[in-house]
Parts: structure tokens; sequence; C-alpha cells
């Protein structure tokens, strides 16, 4: 449906805006040809982003999609991203994230150290944390894990095992239901 062929793909999925660092996106696209790059999501950097990617031929823009098609868009991605300008990471917390390791995909997040999205990737095992804006560092973490299927799948089911044990709905009301009791 969106012509990204049979070579793994690098997956950005939500708002297309200056907050999120997606110029990294191009430029592991320029080092990467091997891989496919879609962004998908609208915003105000996206015209600009677009035009920063002419002749990029493995850079791919899509819509927003509908969400109850949101799970096969996770499934789409080998790779997932979730980039932040340096500073964001302390006031901002993609949800995203959690989508992503529960969709049982690795995740490259490129955003602050000591931060929320760090420390669940961190704890989990489900991706690689790579400094903000740092595009050699961004480009690094993705060919290593292109290189590497197998350790693709071990950080995905990481981290899907960490979303249910932590963040999941039961999880969450567990640990509501504890915090009531000791209350009472």
């Amino acid at each position: 449906e969106l012509g990204l062929g049979d070579g793994p793909v690098v997956l950005y999925a939500g708002n297309v805006g200056f907050s999120q660092s997606l110029d990294l996106m191009l430029h592991a696209a320029r080092e990467l040809p091997e891989a496919t790059f879609l962004i998908n999501g609208n915003g105000a950097a996206r015209r600009s982003l677009e035009e920063s990617a002419v002749g990029l031929v493995n850079v791919r823009f899509a819509d927003y999609i509908a969400p109850q098609r949101l799970s096969e868009l996770l499934a789409t991605g080998d790779i997932h991203v979730v980039p932040l300008r340096a500073g964001l990471g302390r006031v901002s917390v993609p949800s995203k994230t959690y989508s992503i390791m529960a969709a049982g995909r690795p995740v490259v997040a490129a955003i602050d150290s000591a931060t929320a999205v760090p420390r669940i990737v961190e704890a989990s095992g489900g991706g690689v944390v790579t400094p903000p804006d740092d595009g050699e560092a961004f480009t690094a973490a993705l060919r290593s894990l292109l290189a590497n299927p197998i350790r693709c799948a071990r950080m995905g089911a990481l981290g899907r095992e960490w979303v249910e044990r932590e963040a999941s709905p039961v999880a969450v009301g567990a640990l509501y239901d504890q915090l009531l009791r000791s209350l009472a």
C-alpha cells in the first residue's frame, strides 16, 4: 500500500513537528540505503522535511491512518524511532513508546538521558537510547540493529514483556488497588 518494498523499515509515526528531530531520519536514510524510512503523520514541519528529503529514494511520507489501523502501522516498522530535540525530554513523554513496545518492536530513542523514555527503554531492554540531535549516534544505533535482526526481535520481545508487566491496564489496575488498600 505504501510502496515500501521488501527491505527493513525504520518508522516514525506521529506529529511531524519542530519538536521532533526528524532530520535524524534523513541523515540516517543517506547513510543506510538498504532500509526504507517511513515518516507517518502530519504537522508543521512536514513540508520542510519533505523538501529536505527530495532525492532520497528510501524515504516515504504517509498521512495519519485511521485509529483502527494503528496495529497495522506498528507492525510495518521493523525498528521504530522516538526522537525529541535536546531539552524536551524533561517536559514531554512520547506515549508512542508504550505502543511501539507493546507491538513487540525495538525502539531507538534519541532523547535527553535521565528522562522518562530513556529510563523505560533501558529498564525494559526494548531498544537503544542515543543523545538527542546526534545524527552520527542515531545512525550508528540503527546500523547496529539493522545488522542484527535477532537482536531486534529480542529487544521487541523484552519491550512487550515490560509493557505487559509494568504498564498494561492489568498492571496499572493492580498498582491502584495496592495504593487504595494501603490507604484504607
